[in-house]
């Protein structure tokens, strides 16, 4: 007997321990996704504590996003959407950057992957104290995409546009993105539109996967927004991002590089237009037309469609063949304004065989104001050093370090990641600068506005 009340003692310990190691749970909420220049990435977990919290130590929390321990920056209270709020229910853990991919939902099949796990906890050793209750462990885990997310592409407007495919019957809906600023909106003044055509992996019903997937929400971003100043003086651009179900590059006979028609040809020029007649603030002197790839492909198909209705054209690593593009097209192109972009190791859309003879026959052909930035490779801003691949040129084009053209002239292309080459384009500064001064003058354009 005497060597039993020792025991009994002991367990009777450590019950009355147990009792008071207390598990404090949490609902994960929302995600908070940043876009960089090659990916996305959670910076923030939105979660529902089943008690209210007093205390907000970043120090002892633990987060794993995707199976990447996380350093914790902040903890504050906050709404369900994380904004703060001293009074919220939630509570949002800002993290630290992290380096290397997977830290972002991923895309496939123009939706949004499911499988993302979020795994909130406390450090080994750490109490969490809430009034006179301590917690010793956190439970708080899903291993799917909180698809409720919190990113930039909630400063845009969604909507969508019906009409007619092109090249066969039947009628296909559009969905778009709007940002619209509220100090263009009040200001009555006429303020200049950008349009973004996505690339071949952003299409479907979603349209955030065409704002987060290639950094287009860097468009609305102070840096590049800048450079845009409305009729009345006052800084700042309207942006407007297009997404079709499939490719722009789709056609009634498959996928196409110019030899036919892309389905989405008139269906696109009348959402243009509907958008541009539903707000009269836009200035149908001043739409800007870019996009990537597939959507740099659009770009040129649209300008061989519309002669003389956008004001200027970023095409960027624009898959539309040269071989495709007739005289007459390159004759009525000469007249353009238009900026290209790309990088010379583009395996994915080889320059050789798409823009650099179409700008060197467009040069040929008496273009003024026609110009070609082309890089070397392209080179990571985000993360110094890293080397992205060569058709991630769009890169250059959201972190504003497009400068420079080639020369306007029919021979050798020298690539530069010095700006792009070593002209300045009108004496610009960059390609939203020169962008921004583009505008229409001819009085037989196509805008229905005019």
């Amino acid at each position: 007997m005497n060597t039993i009340k020792p025991i009994l003692a002991v367990l009777a310990m450590s019950v009355a321990v147990a009792a008071g190691a207390q598990t404090l749970k949490m609902e994960p909420q929302v995600a908070g996704i940043t876009t960089y220049e090659a990916s996305t990435a959670v910076n923030l977990v939105v979660v529902k504590p089943e008690i209210k919290l007093d205390n907000l130590d970043p120090s002892i929390f633990t987060v794993n996003t995707n199976g990447t321990e996380r350093n914790v920056l902040s903890v504050y209270p906050c709404d369900s959407r994380g904004a703060f709020n001293p009074e919220g229910e939630y509570i949002a853990l800002g993290l630290e950057k992290a380096a290397g991919r997977g830290l972002g939902l991923s895309i496939n099949a123009g939706v949004w992957r499911e499988e993302y796990s979020v795994k909130v906890g406390l450090k080994k050793g750490k109490v969490l104290k809430v009034g006179k209750q301590k917690y010793t462990a956190i439970e708080c885990e899903t291993d799917k995409a909180l698809k409720d997310f919190v990113s930039e592409a909630d400063y845009f407007n969604k909507g969508t546009f019906t009409g007619k495919n092109t090249g066969k019957s039947g009628e296909v809906t559009l969905t778009y993105a709007a940002y619209e600023p509220w100090s263009l909106k009040g200001d009555g003044k006429a303020n200049p539109l950008i349009i973004w055509l996505h690339g071949g992996g952003e299409g479907g019903l979603d349209v955030s996967i065409t704002l987060l997937g290639n950094e287009v929400v860097s468009l609305i971003r102070p840096q590049i927004q800048s450079h845009f100043t409305t009729e009345g003086g006052a800084g700042g651009a309207y942006v407007l991002s297009v997404q079709c179900p499939t490719m722009w590059m789709g056609t009634s006979k498959g996928f196409g590089h110019g030899d036919y028609p892309s389905l989405y040809a008139n269906v696109l020029k009348d959402c243009i237009d509907n958008y541009v007649n539903e707000h009269p603030d836009v200035d149908p002197k001043r739409i800007y037309l870019g996009g990537c790839s597939n959507g740099g492909y659009m770009t040129m198909h649209m300008l061989i469609r519309n002669p003389k209705y956008f004001a200027a054209a970023y095409p960027t690593c624009e898959a539309y063949m040269d071989q495709y593009i007739s005289d007459n097209e390159i004759k009525a192109l000469s007249e353009e304004n238009i900026w290209i972009v790309q990088s010379y190791d583009d395996t994915t859309v080889d320059p050789k065989t798409h823009c650099i003879p179409t700008f060197q026959r467009l040069v040929k052909a008496g273009a003024k104001n026609v110009w070609m930035s082309m890089f070397e490779n392209v080179q990571g801003m985000d993360n110094p050093g890293q080397r992205l691949m060569g058709h991630f040129s769009w890169c250059y084009l959201f972190n504003d370090a497009v400068s420079h053209s080639q020369e306007q002239s029919e021979g050798d292309v020298k690539p530069s990641n010095d700006g792009g080459g070593s002209v300045a384009p009108q004496g610009h500064a960059n390609i939203f600068e020169w962008m921004n001064a583009q505008v229409l003058t001819d009085p037989e354009v196509t805008n229905p506005r005019w």
